[in-house]
Protein backbone atom coordinates (compact mmCIF):
# COMPACT_ATOMS: atom_id res chain seq x y z
CA UNK A 1 0.00 0.00 0.00
CA UNK A 2 1.02 3.83 -0.42
CA UNK A 3 3.14 5.84 2.07
CA UNK A 4 1.20 7.47 5.50
CA UNK A 5 -1.44 10.18 4.85
CA UNK A 6 -1.13 13.40 6.17
CA UNK A 7 -3.75 13.82 8.85
CA UNK A 8 -5.34 16.28 6.39
CA UNK A 9 -5.85 14.03 3.66
CA UNK A 10 -8.48 11.96 5.82
CA UNK A 11 -11.90 14.04 6.06
CA UNK A 12 -13.78 12.46 8.44
CA UNK A 13 -17.21 14.05 10.43
CA UNK A 14 -16.27 14.98 13.84
CA UNK A 15 -17.60 11.86 15.56
CA UNK A 16 -16.34 8.95 12.84
CA UNK A 17 -12.70 10.80 13.46
CA UNK A 18 -13.14 10.39 17.30
CA UNK A 19 -13.89 6.93 17.07
CA UNK A 20 -10.60 6.24 14.64
CA UNK A 21 -9.04 7.80 17.15
CA UNK A 22 -10.31 5.31 19.99
CA UNK A 23 -9.70 2.54 17.68
CA UNK A 24 -5.77 3.83 17.68
CA UNK A 25 -5.42 3.63 21.03
CA UNK A 26 -7.26 0.36 22.00
CA UNK A 27 -4.63 -0.96 19.48
CA UNK A 28 -1.99 0.44 20.78
CA UNK A 29 -3.30 -1.25 24.24
CA UNK A 30 -4.70 -4.74 23.15
CA UNK A 31 -1.93 -6.94 24.53
CA UNK A 32 -2.84 -5.94 27.71
CA UNK A 33 -6.22 -4.72 28.42
CA UNK A 34 -6.62 -7.95 30.76
CA UNK A 35 -4.52 -6.64 32.83
CA UNK A 36 -6.18 -5.97 36.16
CA UNK A 37 -9.54 -7.10 34.57
CA UNK A 38 -11.44 -9.79 36.46
CA UNK A 39 -11.13 -13.69 36.05
CA UNK A 40 -13.09 -13.90 33.36
CA UNK A 41 -11.69 -11.38 30.88
CA UNK A 42 -8.41 -12.60 32.37
CA UNK A 43 -9.40 -16.56 31.62
CA UNK A 44 -9.98 -15.67 27.87
CA UNK A 45 -7.36 -12.72 27.06
CA UNK A 46 -7.45 -11.86 23.23
CA UNK A 47 -4.51 -9.60 22.02
CA UNK A 48 -5.74 -8.93 18.47
CA UNK A 49 -8.23 -6.27 17.12
CA UNK A 50 -10.62 -6.81 14.38
CA UNK A 51 -12.64 -3.85 12.92
CA UNK A 52 -15.26 -3.06 10.02
CA UNK A 53 -15.19 0.03 7.92
CA UNK A 54 -18.41 -0.13 6.34
CA UNK A 55 -19.86 2.60 3.65
CA UNK A 56 -20.65 3.28 -0.19
CA UNK A 57 -17.52 2.70 -2.37
CA UNK A 58 -15.62 5.89 -2.45
CA UNK A 59 -16.18 7.14 1.27
CA UNK A 60 -12.90 6.69 2.50
CA UNK A 61 -12.70 3.44 4.19
CA UNK A 62 -9.22 2.50 2.16
CA UNK A 63 -7.49 5.64 2.97
CA UNK A 64 -8.47 5.26 6.57
CA UNK A 65 -6.78 2.20 7.18
CA UNK A 66 -4.03 3.36 5.72
CA UNK A 67 -4.14 6.49 8.23
CA UNK A 68 -4.83 3.57 10.92
CA UNK A 69 -1.84 1.54 10.36
CA UNK A 70 0.38 4.26 10.11
CA UNK A 71 -1.05 5.84 13.08
CA UNK A 72 0.46 2.73 14.27
CA UNK A 73 3.44 2.91 13.15
CA UNK A 74 2.72 -0.63 10.92
CA UNK A 75 2.82 -1.88 7.87
CA UNK A 76 -0.61 -2.59 5.83
CA UNK A 77 -1.05 -5.97 4.12
CA UNK A 78 -4.05 -5.53 1.72
CA UNK A 79 -5.87 -9.26 1.30
CA UNK A 80 -5.20 -9.92 -2.64
CA UNK A 81 -9.09 -12.17 -2.05
CA UNK A 82 -8.09 -13.37 -6.34
CA UNK A 83 -5.29 -14.95 -5.02
CA UNK A 84 -6.63 -16.45 -2.26
CA UNK A 85 -9.85 -18.39 -2.99
CA UNK A 86 -9.39 -21.33 -4.91
CA UNK A 87 -11.87 -24.07 -6.38
CA UNK A 88 -10.26 -26.86 -4.52
CA UNK A 89 -11.55 -27.86 -1.14
CA UNK A 90 -9.48 -26.76 1.72
CA UNK A 91 -7.01 -24.58 -0.48
CA UNK A 92 -9.04 -21.21 0.57
CA UNK A 93 -8.64 -21.92 3.57
CA UNK A 94 -5.28 -23.21 3.88
CA UNK A 95 -4.31 -19.78 1.90
CA UNK A 96 -6.11 -17.34 4.36
CA UNK A 97 -4.53 -19.63 7.31
CA UNK A 98 -0.44 -19.04 5.55
CA UNK A 99 -2.02 -15.11 5.18
CA UNK A 100 -3.43 -14.59 9.29
CA UNK A 101 0.25 -16.07 10.09
CA UNK A 102 2.72 -13.82 7.99
CA UNK A 103 0.51 -10.61 9.04
CA UNK A 104 1.33 -12.20 12.62
CA UNK A 105 4.43 -12.43 12.68
CA UNK A 106 5.13 -9.23 10.39
CA UNK A 107 3.04 -7.54 13.19
CA UNK A 108 1.18 -5.86 10.29
CA UNK A 109 -2.19 -4.48 9.91
CA UNK A 110 -4.59 -6.97 7.64
CA UNK A 111 -6.51 -5.43 5.98
CA UNK A 112 -10.00 -7.00 3.45
CA UNK A 113 -10.94 -4.53 1.19
CA UNK A 114 -15.00 -6.02 -0.24
CA UNK A 115 -14.76 -8.32 3.07
CA UNK A 116 -18.38 -9.22 2.64
CA UNK A 117 -16.69 -11.87 -0.42
CA UNK A 118 -14.99 -13.73 2.07
CA UNK A 119 -17.41 -12.92 4.71
CA UNK A 120 -20.61 -13.71 3.65
CA UNK A 121 -23.42 -15.23 5.59
CA UNK A 122 -23.90 -18.73 5.87
CA UNK A 123 -26.60 -20.18 3.75
CA UNK A 124 -28.82 -23.57 3.97
CA UNK A 125 -26.90 -26.24 2.58
CA UNK A 126 -27.95 -27.52 -0.89
CA UNK A 127 -25.51 -28.99 -2.09
CA UNK A 128 -21.50 -29.76 -1.76
CA UNK A 129 -20.52 -26.14 -3.12
CA UNK A 130 -23.08 -24.95 0.06
CA UNK A 131 -21.22 -26.99 2.63
CA UNK A 132 -17.91 -25.29 1.43
CA UNK A 133 -19.00 -22.36 1.19
CA UNK A 134 -20.21 -22.51 5.15
CA UNK A 135 -17.19 -24.68 5.85
CA UNK A 136 -15.12 -21.60 4.87
CA UNK A 137 -17.50 -18.83 7.18
CA UNK A 138 -16.81 -21.24 10.02
CA UNK A 139 -12.79 -21.07 9.71
CA UNK A 140 -12.94 -16.95 9.15
CA UNK A 141 -15.23 -17.18 12.21
CA UNK A 142 -12.59 -19.04 14.38
CA UNK A 143 -9.60 -17.67 12.72
CA UNK A 144 -10.96 -14.12 12.99
CA UNK A 145 -10.94 -14.64 16.96
CA UNK A 146 -7.50 -16.18 17.35
CA UNK A 147 -6.07 -14.03 15.56
CA UNK A 148 -3.53 -11.93 17.68
CA UNK A 149 -2.62 -9.15 14.93
CA UNK A 150 -5.06 -6.50 14.05
CA UNK A 151 -7.11 -6.93 11.08
CA UNK A 152 -9.35 -4.40 9.31
CA UNK A 153 -12.59 -5.48 7.05
CA UNK A 154 -14.00 -3.12 4.77
CA UNK A 155 -17.68 -3.26 2.83
CA UNK A 156 -20.19 -1.48 0.89
CA UNK A 157 -22.50 -4.19 1.71
CA UNK A 158 -23.04 -5.15 5.10
CA UNK A 159 -25.98 -6.84 4.77
CA UNK A 160 -23.77 -9.82 3.34
CA UNK A 161 -22.13 -10.39 6.65
CA UNK A 162 -22.49 -13.64 8.82
CA UNK A 163 -24.30 -11.96 11.96
CA UNK A 164 -22.24 -14.25 13.77
CA UNK A 165 -19.31 -11.96 12.73
CA UNK A 166 -20.14 -9.38 14.88
CA UNK A 167 -19.60 -10.61 17.99
CA UNK A 168 -15.95 -10.82 16.83
CA UNK A 169 -15.44 -7.59 15.89
CA UNK A 170 -13.89 -5.07 18.21
CA UNK A 171 -15.91 -2.15 16.60
CA UNK A 172 -17.75 -1.32 13.71
CA UNK A 173 -17.49 2.36 12.28
CA UNK A 174 -19.61 3.55 9.62
CA UNK A 175 -18.63 5.93 6.46
CA UNK A 176 -21.36 8.32 5.60
CA UNK A 177 -21.48 9.76 1.75
CA UNK A 178 -20.05 13.27 2.63
CA UNK A 179 -22.29 16.22 2.69
CA UNK A 180 -21.56 19.30 0.91
CA UNK A 181 -18.96 21.52 3.89
CA UNK A 182 -17.24 17.98 3.65
CA UNK A 183 -17.03 17.67 0.28
CA UNK A 184 -15.59 21.37 -0.24
CA UNK A 185 -13.04 19.80 2.43
CA UNK A 186 -11.71 17.23 -0.06
CA UNK A 187 -11.76 19.07 -3.05
CA UNK A 188 -9.71 21.36 -0.80
CA UNK A 189 -7.46 18.13 0.46
CA UNK A 190 -6.52 16.82 -3.11
CA UNK A 191 -6.34 20.41 -4.85
CA UNK A 192 -3.81 21.60 -2.21
CA UNK A 193 -2.41 25.50 -3.21
CA UNK A 194 -0.83 25.16 -6.84
CA UNK A 195 -4.58 25.48 -8.84
CA UNK A 196 -5.16 28.69 -6.73
CA UNK A 197 -8.92 28.39 -7.22
CA UNK A 198 -11.31 30.50 -5.48
CA UNK A 199 -13.17 29.66 -2.48
CA UNK A 200 -16.48 30.28 -4.36
CA UNK A 201 -14.65 28.00 -7.22
CA UNK A 202 -14.15 25.37 -4.72
CA UNK A 203 -17.46 25.48 -2.68
CA UNK A 204 -19.30 25.34 -6.04
CA UNK A 205 -17.76 22.32 -6.78
CA UNK A 206 -18.67 20.94 -3.86
CA UNK A 207 -22.36 22.05 -3.50
CA UNK A 208 -23.01 21.53 -7.29
CA UNK A 209 -21.55 17.46 -7.17
CA UNK A 210 -22.50 15.08 -4.86
CA UNK A 211 -19.19 13.08 -4.94
CA UNK A 212 -17.68 10.29 -2.63
CA UNK A 213 -13.99 11.45 -1.90
CA UNK A 214 -13.13 8.59 -4.21
CA UNK A 215 -14.57 10.16 -7.33
CA UNK A 216 -13.31 13.47 -5.97
CA UNK A 217 -10.05 12.31 -6.71
CA UNK A 218 -10.67 10.85 -9.88
CA UNK A 219 -12.00 14.01 -11.14
CA UNK A 220 -9.09 15.74 -9.74
CA UNK A 221 -6.45 13.68 -11.51
CA UNK A 222 -8.70 13.85 -14.64
CA UNK A 223 -8.36 17.54 -14.33
CA UNK A 224 -4.32 17.33 -13.86
CA UNK A 225 -3.86 15.43 -16.88
CA UNK A 226 -5.99 18.00 -18.86
CA UNK A 227 -4.51 20.94 -17.42
CA UNK A 228 -0.77 19.03 -18.33
CA UNK A 229 -1.59 18.32 -21.35
CA UNK A 230 -2.21 22.06 -22.20
CA UNK A 231 0.70 23.46 -20.42
CA UNK A 232 -1.03 25.50 -18.06
CA UNK A 233 -2.59 25.30 -14.30
CA UNK A 234 -5.66 23.35 -13.66
CA UNK A 235 -9.06 25.19 -14.27
CA UNK A 236 -12.20 25.26 -12.99
CA UNK A 237 -13.46 24.09 -16.21
CA UNK A 238 -11.09 21.15 -16.01
CA UNK A 239 -12.52 20.23 -12.94
CA UNK A 240 -15.86 19.77 -13.90
CA UNK A 241 -15.25 17.86 -16.79
CA UNK A 242 -13.36 15.75 -14.44
CA UNK A 243 -16.76 15.41 -12.80
CA UNK A 244 -18.95 15.02 -15.77
CA UNK A 245 -16.69 11.88 -16.42
CA UNK A 246 -17.41 10.66 -12.72
CA UNK A 247 -21.08 11.01 -12.67
CA UNK A 248 -21.02 9.19 -16.31
CA UNK A 249 -19.13 6.03 -14.90
CA UNK A 250 -21.96 6.13 -11.53
CA UNK A 251 -24.58 6.36 -14.76
CA UNK A 252 -26.30 9.39 -13.45
CA UNK A 253 -26.96 12.08 -15.29
CA UNK A 254 -24.92 15.30 -14.48
CA UNK A 255 -26.64 18.34 -12.25
CA UNK A 256 -28.01 20.76 -14.41
CA UNK A 257 -25.80 23.27 -13.19
CA UNK A 258 -22.40 21.20 -14.78
CA UNK A 259 -23.89 21.12 -17.88
CA UNK A 260 -22.86 25.10 -19.22
CA UNK A 261 -19.61 24.66 -16.99
CA UNK A 262 -18.49 21.18 -17.73
CA UNK A 263 -15.73 20.93 -21.09
CA UNK A 264 -15.62 17.71 -23.60
CA UNK A 265 -12.52 16.59 -24.74
CA UNK A 266 -10.95 16.17 -28.23
CA UNK A 267 -8.99 13.47 -29.64
CA UNK A 268 -6.17 14.07 -27.95
CA UNK A 269 -7.00 14.36 -24.18
CA UNK A 270 -7.05 18.24 -24.35
CA UNK A 271 -10.04 19.74 -22.84
CA UNK A 272 -12.35 22.29 -25.10
CA UNK A 273 -15.03 24.81 -24.00
CA UNK A 274 -18.87 23.32 -25.34
CA UNK A 275 -19.83 24.47 -28.82
CA UNK A 276 -21.86 27.63 -28.92
CA UNK A 277 -25.58 26.92 -28.28
CA UNK A 278 -28.70 28.13 -30.56
CA UNK A 279 -28.67 28.96 -34.38
CA UNK A 280 -27.28 32.92 -33.49
CA UNK A 281 -24.75 32.00 -31.61
CA UNK A 282 -21.63 34.03 -33.02
CA UNK A 283 -18.64 32.23 -34.79
CA UNK A 284 -14.90 32.92 -34.42
CA UNK A 285 -14.28 36.16 -35.45
CA UNK A 286 -17.75 37.44 -35.08
CA UNK A 287 -19.41 36.16 -37.86
CA UNK A 288 -22.84 34.31 -37.04
CA UNK A 289 -23.99 31.33 -39.56
CA UNK A 290 -25.64 32.07 -42.60
CA UNK A 291 -29.61 32.68 -41.75
CA UNK A 292 -31.86 28.91 -43.17
CA UNK A 293 -33.74 29.88 -46.23
CA UNK A 294 -37.29 30.57 -45.26
CA UNK A 295 -40.22 28.72 -46.80
CA UNK A 296 -42.79 30.39 -48.95
CA UNK A 297 -45.68 31.33 -47.15
CA UNK A 298 -44.08 31.44 -43.60
CA UNK A 299 -44.72 33.78 -41.00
Amino acid sequence: MPGAPADAALVLPAALREAMAALVARARVRDRLHLGLGPAAAARPRTGLAALFSGESGAGKTLAASWFAARLGLPLYRADLAALTSKWIGETEKNLDGLFGAAARADAVLFFDEADALFAARTEVGDAHDRHANAQTNYLLQRIESFEGVAILATNNRERFDPAFTRRLDAILDFPMPEAPARAALWRAHLGEGPGLSAAEIDALAIGADLAGGHIRNAVFAAAASAMAAGRAIEAGDLWAGIAEEYAKLGRPAPARLAPRARTRDGDGTPRAPAPEGRGAARKGGEGPPAPPREAGGG
